[in-house]
């Protein structure tokens, strides 16, 4: 049986029904996807940590106590775990939810490109890329965006970003065949307009 690939979370907190509980639930207990179930842990292995807040209803302490995961203080040590060379096989950056300011436009200035710029310089000491999925778009900043999508093609980094919104089930089901041409759609979401109109996009 092949090993499981070890991950690194790096959240900027863990609360109920937060994107980093959204997430990493998945990736820790077995779910139902379209009448199967599927077990993550017989493929990933979450093994490392770093979460920036601890809100006074955090649950990663004690999601990290029930499933032997190592909160490490920063970063660089979560993805090292605690060493000083890259040692996971995959990295997740959840970074949504949390005291944040927000900007002139009312973006909330979400860490990301910082947890990037991070996870990146342990990638490039390490000299080889693993995969990096980063919740939600890139940064509340273009320039910053670009920089993060060019940084990751230098390093050949597989990089992702979205979230789990497209792999939820559709109710009632609907499959479009690949290439389908469609005049007109609508997607109707509440709330914020950068939070949930992101999802409207990916919808």
């Amino acid at each position: 049986m092949p090993a499981r690939q070890t991950v690194a979370a790096i959240l900027t907190c863990f609360r109920h029904r937060s994107h980093a509980n959204v997430i990493l639930e998945n990736f820790l207990e077995p779910y139902l996807f379209r009448g199967r179930v599927v077990d993550p842990r017989k493929t990933f292995r979450v093994v490392s940590m770093y979460v920036d807040q601890f809100p006074k209803v955090d649950m990663a302490r004690g999601v990290a106590r029930d499933y032997g995961i190592k909160i490490y203080p920063s970063i660089r040590k979560a993805l090292c775990r605690g060493g000083r060379r890259l040692a996971v096989d995959a990295v997740l950056s959840i970074g949504e939810h949390g005291t944040y300011s927000f900007n002139r436009l009312g973006q909330k200035r979400y860490p990301r490109k910082r947890f990037f710029d991070e996870i990146a310089d342990v990638i490039d000491d390490a000299g080889r890329a693993v995969p990096v999925f980063n919740d939600k778009h890139l940064s509340y900043r273009f320039d910053w965006a670009q920089q993060m999508y060019d940084r990751a093609n230098q390093l050949a980094i597989p990089l992702m970003a979205g979230s789990s919104c497209p792999l939820a089930q559709r109710r009632p089901p609907i499959e479009l065949p690949r290439g389908s041409r469609i005049a007109e759609a609508v997607s109707i979401h509440g709330g914020p307009l950068e939070a949930y109109g992101f999802h409207a996009f990916e919808v």
